[in-house]
Parts: structure tokens; sequence; C-alpha cells
């Protein structure tokens, strides 16, 4: 299955512009799409009195977003990441050209790994 192909089933799951709210393993987590772009971004919610170093913290690209934000389900303090690195494949890349042959879709399912990846982590520093 192509990449393109891979985004447009996937769409069926989150749309553009939206999310999908999760609770694995007792921690509120988030998948959101990026409406212009149409790449995903995962995010998970930091339990109150965790202290965490987001450099500590391995996944796809590293942490990019660390707040709090009222597009997330709670209003608790968050960390996440974006699928929006170098080979990783957007459809406005390819749309605009930019795109390489080995670029990679990172699906709900990847992003959704990634997230449980995440959580392992902050499990292991509680």
């Amino acid at each position: 299955m192509t990449n393109q192909e891979r985004y447009e089933e996937d769409l069926k799951i989150i749309p553009k512009g939206g999310s999908r709210a999760y609770v694995i393993d007792g921690f509120n987590a988030c998948i959101r799409r990026q409406g212009l772009v149409g790449h995903l971004c995962g995010y998970v919610e930091v339990p109150d009195g965790l202290s965490v170093n987001i450099n500590e913290i391995d996944c796809h690209g590293g942490i990019t977003f660390s707040d709090r934000w009222d597009e997330l389900p709670t209003d608790g303090y968050y960390i996440g990441f974006d699928c929006m690195h170098f080979r990783d494949w957007t459809p406005l890349s390819a749309k605009e050209g930019f795109a390489y042959s080995d670029d990679e879709y990172r699906d709900t399912e990847y992003v959704l790994n990634e997230i449980k990846h995440i959580i392992k982590q902050l499990k292991e520093k509680q």
C-alpha cells in the first residue's frame, strides 16, 4: 500500500483537524491530526507531581510539545511529539513535490505505539 493509500485509510480513523482520546494504563492520551499538513501528533498527560525531563523521553522525533492546551482531553500538563520530521511522509509534502520515495507515513497505529512507549517510560519514573 502506498503512503497516500495508507493516509486515506487512516483518515477514516482520525479526519483532518480531528482527534481521538485514549486512556492507556490509567494515563490520558490523545492523537490529533493537524488540519493543513495532515500529519498526526501524539500526546500523553503527565501525572500530577511527576517531574519529567523531556530530553530523557524517547519517542519519534523527540518531545516537541510540553504544556497545557484546551484542545486536549483534560486540563492537565501534556507532553507530545509530531510526525512531521525528515523522512516522514505528509500529504502536503507529497502535493508540493517535497516527498522522497523512501519517506514513510506515520499512521494512527504507529502513533499509538509511540504513546504506549512514552507511557511505559513515565510509569518507570513514578
